[in-house]
């Protein structure tokens, strides 16, 4: 294993979210929750694999301790996960005494159990019922994640370590109003801009709510986000990758400048929602934020696309090795380093504007493993390759200036992958569950990612 010396203190940790785990069907039947807009979405729009929907999920509802034995077994000591607004309130609108006292016993436990809890206040769990009144289109959508970043404070703050506020919104605007790809299933640009713009207020509005309550709570934003490169010097493909590229910050720069990317701006101003100053003022917390928690999966190569909405695509080269959703590995093919630009090219964009602190949020691969039913543990070389060259890019990264403090392998547990369902090359685990007896099966990744843990985290 080669050797590193990472900053003290530095976290490395797992992450997952509440609705790809839990089974939806138990908190239904349990504590009265409320249906997700995943569920719906799942059985009707025909967009899911096989309308597979989570209400099995892996059964945390049951199994949690069960889970929290394996995250000691890995000796992971820092782990985020969501908690749903379905629950927090239930089928009446009202605050959620049994979904309060599960989260409360789950936390507590992994308290004891000397592990830290990063909570998220949102990972795509909206109720059906807010979907149905236009869900992130429909600006009272605002209010309500306030409320639900109140009660979740009051109710659980106690348990939680550090707060994550709203889970990838450029998923949320832009596969779920846009592309029509996820929940609620939309195809409208104007739609998914206003979205885009309601997520950044709700963030605003959730930061000064959970700081009116513990002025002392460490806020993190969370966005997907990707290193973009031009498929060639072609003046068309460079003007592309600059849109990719502003599309890549329509979220963190708001967040930390007050105002949209220019050049995308330019290009859909006439399809955007209409705000105020006072708008980006609420928006504009990046400098009040304890980190900036960034998702990587993947870098692009971009092409002019001049019909399209935006005005770019992403393309595969030839020869690059791709994961189980047939996403690029390494971008470009041959120069496994997408990450390590990214981290600094962020942190040099907004390092003058209060940025200090980096997360690697969720940072994984999709890979089919199955498991032959007798074998202890189940061999993933793949994903150990894919873990190491990238915890290498964010090694690269701290010593070339990038003040990343943590990096959280996505996932703990195969779990629902949204629109692919739990189809087995979905599966980005550590640990296999095997359908339907829910049983847990560790893969050589996670004893690989333990062992490094042992030598380098804290």
């Amino acid at each position: 294993m080669t050797s590193y010396i990472f900053p003290d203190n530095f976290r490395f940790g797992v992450s997952d979210a509440d609705l790809q785990v839990i089974g939806e069907r138990h908190t239904l039947k349990h504590e009265n929750s409320r249906p997700s807009m995943w569920t719906h979405f799942a059985k009707t729009s025909g967009r899911c694999l096989d309308n597979q929907t989570p209400e099995e999920g892996v059964d945390r509802y049951h199994r949690w301790q069960e889970d929290i034995e394996l995250l000691k077994t890995l000796e992971i000591k820092h782990y985020r996960t969501s908690v749903s607004m379905a629950r927090i309130f239930n089928a009446d609108g009202d605050k959620n005494p049994a979904a309060i006292k599960w989260y409360r016993d789950y936390f507590s436990a992994l308290k004891n159990a000397g592990i830290r809890t990063y909570a998220c206040l949102y990972h795509w769990e909206l109720p059906q019922r807010l979907a149905e009144e236009g869900g992130w289109c429909n600006r009272d959508i605002v209010d309500h994640m306030a409320e639900h970043a109140r009660v979740v404070t009051e109710e659980l703050g106690d348990l939680i370590d550090e707060y994550f506020l709203i889970n990838e919104p450029m998923c949320i605007a832009f596969l779920g109003y846009h592309s029509g790809e996820h929940a609620p299933g939309e195809r409208s640009l104007k739609k998914a801009l206003a979205a885009a713009h309601n997520v950044l207020l709700a963030s605003g509005a959730m930061f000064e709510t959970i700081v009116s309550l513990n002025p002392r709570a460490q806020i993190s934003a969370c966005f997907n986000m990707s290193s973009c490169y031009a498929a060639d010097c072609s003046a068309e493909n460079i003007k592309a990758r600059r849109l990719a590229e502003d599309f890549n910050l329509w979220f963190s720069h708001p967040t930390f400048l007050g105002r949209y990317p220019e050049v995308l701006l330019e290009r859909v101003e006439r399809h955007m929602p209409e705000y105020s100053d006072a708008d980006m003022k609420q928006i504009q917390i990046g400098s009040k934020l304890s980190a900036l928690a960034i998702n990587y999966y993947r870098g692009d190569i971009i092409e002019a696309a001049p019909e399209s909405d935006l005005g770019f695509k992403s393309i595969l080269l030839d020869g690059g090795k791709t994961t189980g959703l047939g996403w690029p590995v390494f971008i470009p093919p041959v120069y496994p380093r997408g990450l390590y630009d990214l981290l600094l090219n962020v942190y040099r964009l907004y390092e003058e504007h209060g940025l200090n602190s980096i997360y690697v949020s969720e940072n994984g691969m999709a890979l089919e493993t199955p498991w032959d039913g007798k074998s202890k543990i189940i061999n993933d070389p793949e994903r150990i390759e894919f873990l190491s060259s990238h915890i290498a890019q964010v090694y690269d990264a701290i010593k070339a200036g990038a003040p990343v403090k943590g990096y959280f392998v996505w996932t703990l547990l195969d779990n629902y992958e949204w629109a692919y369902g739990y189809a087995p090359y979905s599966c980005f685990g550590l640990v296999h569950v095997e359908r339907p007896s829910m049983q847990r099966i560790l893969k050589r990744s996670a004893f690989w990612y333990r062992d490094f843990i042992r030598e380098h985290g804290y």
